[in-house]
C-alpha cells in the first residue's frame, strides 16, 4: 500500500490577515486570519487571552482556511489590543499547534510598545504553578482603591505563565501598573474564590521598551540612538576601534575589526546593548504565590475515631480552646487527654462500656460555643451475621504497638521507641523477659521509660551500639491498655548498622546579620528529615546520613515562631522567603561532604 508520504509535523502558518498584524486605526467589527492549511480550534475559550479584556467573548467562525473573529462589543478608543491564542490553533489532520501566536492591533494611530516580564512561583516550595495568570491594573481609577482592585474589577492586561513560571506582557502603555498573580479557579480574573492563590508586589511596576535590535529590554526614556540600519554591512566607523583595541594589536585596526566583527556592530549599537544588559533587572519582576489562611478558629470535626478514642480536629492549634464534658464523668471512664504534635487535634482516650454517649461543650472566645452529643459506641460491622458479630466481639483484643525500626533496622545513635495504640495504664515485666546482645543474654533486665504524659510512647532504656545485633523477648500480658487489652508475645531482633554505612554533610552557612532562618534537610521526595534554627553564620553538621540524595531548604523566619508563615494581602504581608540550595547533594557511605551556602537577604 502507498505510505502517503512522511507525517506532517509542521504547524500551520498565517499567510494573510485582514487587517494586517500590528495594524493601527482599526475601526472594524471583525478580523480574518488565513492559514497555510486547514485548521481547527482546540480549547479556544480557555486559551485565548485578550488584553485589555473584553466583557464578551468574540465569536469564531472557520470558513475554509480562514478564521473569522467577530467582536460583540465596541472596542475602546486609542487602545492597543493583544490577542494571545496560546496553542488553540492546530492543523486539521495532525493537530500540530501554532504555538504562542499573538495578533496585535490598535484602535488609535499608535501601537503601544512597552513590555513587562518576570517569573512567578509558589512561595513555599518555589515550584511554578500549573495554571496561573499575571494581572496588570491601571492606576487611573478614582473610585476604587488600589488594594481593592483584584476583588472588584477585571485587570486591564492579562498574561499566562508558562511551565517554568515565566510571563511576559507586550504592547503595554508607557505608564505604571499594579501587578498581581492569581490561580484563577473560576476563570473570571477576579480574586473571589476560596483556594485561589495570590501574588502581589508592594510597589508599582514600570513597563520597559523591548528593542528588536538587541532582543532585550531598556527603559524607554533612558536612551537615544541614531539610525544605523542604512549603513553597509561591511562598514566600520573609526569609533569601532575602541572596542577592538584591547583584543587586537595590529596596525590596521579596521582590517582587524573586519575579521573579528562579521557584518559589523557599530559603537552606538554596542553601547545600546551594554545599557540594556545593565538595566535588564529593572524590567523583570519576581512574584511569589501564596494561599491566604482564614485566621478564624473553627472546630472541623468531632467523632469517635475508633473504640475508646474521641477525636476533635480544629483549623489551628487549639490549646486555647476549652473542650470539657458537660456532665460529671465517672472515674471508671478513665478519661485521658492529649494534643497532636501540631496541637490542632485533641484526643480523648477512655474505657469502653462505661457510658453510651457523652455531651461535650466546646468554647473559644466568641467564635465557638458548641454543645455536642457524641456516641461512645462504635458502629456495628455491616454485612455480618449475628454469629459473626458475636465471634468478633469475643475475639481477644491485643494491645498493638509499632517501633521506630524499619525492616528491624534501628538507625545509629537512636533510642528504641514503642508506640502503643492505647495508653498503657499498667506494666508488669516478669522474670521471663529476655534481652540478647551479640555477646550474652540477660533475663529480667529490660526496663522502659514513658516519653509522654498518658503512656502511649515508651523508650527502652539501653544504649545501642553500632554494628550490634539485639534480641528482645517480652511475654504476653506485660503491658495493659486503658481499653482493657494486653500485649501479645513480643519477640523480635534488631540490628544497628556500622558507622561506615553512613555519610556526613557539613555546610558552611552564611546568612544576613540579625536574621533567623530555619534550615531543613530534605530527602529526594522533598520531605523534611532534620531541621535547625540558625541566627548566625557558621558551620552546620548533618551526621550519620544514609546513602542517597538530599536537598537543603532555608526559611527566613521573620517573626521567629519556628515555622513558615504565608502572606496576607490586605495587611500587605508577604509570605516568608524561602531559599533552596541549587545543587542536589548525593551522600555516599563512609564519606564526608562539604558545601558552602550563602543566603542573601531581602524581603
Amino acid at each position: 500500500m502507498p505510505t502517503g508520504g512522511e507525517r506532517d509535523i509542521e504547524p500551520p502558518r498565517v499567510v494573510a490577515s485582514d487587517p494586517p498584524n500590528f495594524s493601527t486605526n482599526f475601526n472594524g467589527k471583525s478580523i480574518s486570519l488565513t492559514f497555510s492549511e486547514f485548521v481547527s480550534l482546540k480549547g479556544i475559550q480557555q486559551q485565548l487571552l485578550i488584553s485589555p479584556p473584553l466583557d464578551k467573548k468574540p465569536e469564531f467562525r472557520l470558513r475554509g482556511r480562514t478564521l473569522q473573529i467577530r467582536f460583540d462589543e465596541a472596542l475602546k478608543p486609542e487602545t492597543t489590543y493583544n490577542m494571545y491564542f496560546g496553542d488553540a490553533i492546530v492543523d486539521l489532520t495532525e493537530g500540530n499547534p501554532l504555538t504562542d501566536f499573538s495578533f496585535v492591533f490598535s484602535t488609535g494611530p499608535l501601537l503601544d510598545s512597552m513590555s513587562i516580564s518576570g517569573n512567578m512561583r509558589y512561595a513555599f516550595d518555589l515550584k511554578p504553578p500549573e495554571e496561573a495568570f499575571v494581572l496588570l491594573y491601571m492606576i487611573d481609577n478614582d473610585t476604587i482603591e488600589l488594594d481593592s482592585l483584584p476583588y472588584l474589577v477585571k485587570p486591564y492586561y492579562v498574561a499566562r505563565v508558562d511551565v517554568e513560571g515565566d510571563f511576559r506582557f507586550n504592547n503595554l502603555r508607557n505608564q505604571q501598573f499594579k501587578i498581581f498573580g492569581l490561580t484563577d479557579r473560576n476563570s473570571n480574573f477576579i480574586y473571589d474564590m476560596a483556594g485561589e492563590a495570590i501574588a502581589f508586589l508592594d510597589s508599582l511596576v514600570t513597563p520597559a521598551y523591548f528593542s528588536p535590535l538587541a532582543d532585550s529590554v531598556l527603559l524607554a526614556d533612558s536612551f537615544t540612538m541614531s539610525d544605523t540600519t542604512q549603513l553597509p554591512t561591511d562598514t566600520i566607523s573609526v569609533a569601532d576601534t575602541i572596542f577592538v583595541a584591547d583584543t587586537i594589536s595590529v596596525p590596521d585596526t579596521i582590517a582587524a575589526a573586519d575579521s573579528v566583527y562579521i557584518d559589523t556592530v557599530l559603537l552606538d549599537s554596542l553601547r545600546f546593548e551594554m545599557e540594556q544588559e545593565r538595566r535588564l533587572e529593572k524590567a523583570y519582576y519576581n512574584l511569589r504565590l501564596f494561599n491566604e489562611v482564614d485566621s478564624t478558629q473553627r472546630l472541623l470535626r468531632a467523632e469517635l475515631a475508633k473504640a475508646g478514642l474521641l477525636q476533635f480536629s480544629f483549623r489551628f492549634p487549639a490549646k486555647a480552646v476549652s473542650v470539657e464534658p458537660l456532665q460529671v464523668v465517672p472515674d471508671t471512664l478513665g478519661l485521658l487527654k492529649q494534643y497532636s504534635k501540631q496541637a490542632d487535634t485533641l484526643y480523648w482516650y477512655f474505657r469502653q462500656d462505661v457510658l453510651d454517649s457523652l455531651s461535650v461543650v466546646v468554647q473559644f472566645d466568641t467564635l465557638i460555643n458548641d454543645t455536642l452529643s457524641l456516641s461512645l459506641k462504635p458502629r456495628q460491622s455491616v454485612g455480618l451475621s449475628r454469629r459473626e458479630q458475636r465471634d468478633e466481639a469475643e475475639k481477644p483484643s491485643f494491645l498493638n504497638f509499632t517501633t521506630n525500626t524499619k525492616n528491624r533496622r534501628l538507625e545509629v545513635e537512636r533510642d528504641l521507641i514503642f508506640s502503643f495504640d492505647y495508653p498503657v495504664v499498667h506494666m508488669h515485666l516478669r522474670d521471663s523477659t529476655r534481652f540478647t546482645t551479640s555477646e550474652d543474654t540477660t533475663y529480667n533486665s529490660i526496663s522502659f521509660v514513658a516519653k509522654d504524659s498518658i503512656g502511649l510512647l515508651y523508650r527502652l532504656q539501653y544504649k545501642f551500639e553500632p554494628e550490634g545485633t539485639y534480641g528482645i523477648y517480652i511475654p504476653d500480658s506485660s503491658f495493659y491498655g486503658l481499653n482493657g487489652s494486653w500485649n501479645d508475645t513480643i519477640d523480635f531482633n534488631i540490628r544497628v548498622p556500622a558507622l561506615s554505612d553512613y555519610g556526613n554533610l557539613f555546610v558552611e552557612l552564611t546568612i544576613p546579620q540579625d536574621e533567623t532562618f530555619i534550615i531543613q534537610l530534605l530527602n529526594s521526595q522533598g520531605s523534611v528529615l532534620r531541621e535547625q534554627m540558625i541566627s548566625s553564620s557558621g558551620p552546620l553538621r548533618f551526621t550519620n546520613l544514609q546513602a542517597g540524595k538530599y536537598g537543603l531548604k532555608a526559611i527566613k523566619d521573620s517573626n521567629r515562631n519556628g515555622r513558615w508563615d504565608t502572606g496576607d494581602y490586605l495587611k500587605g504581608i508577604q509570605p516568608e522567603r524561602v531559599f533552596v540550595f541549587q545543587k542536589e547533594i548525593e551522600v555516599r557511605a563512609n564519606w564526608d561532604f562539604e558545601e558552602d551556602w550563602e543566603i542573601a537577604g531581602g524581603n
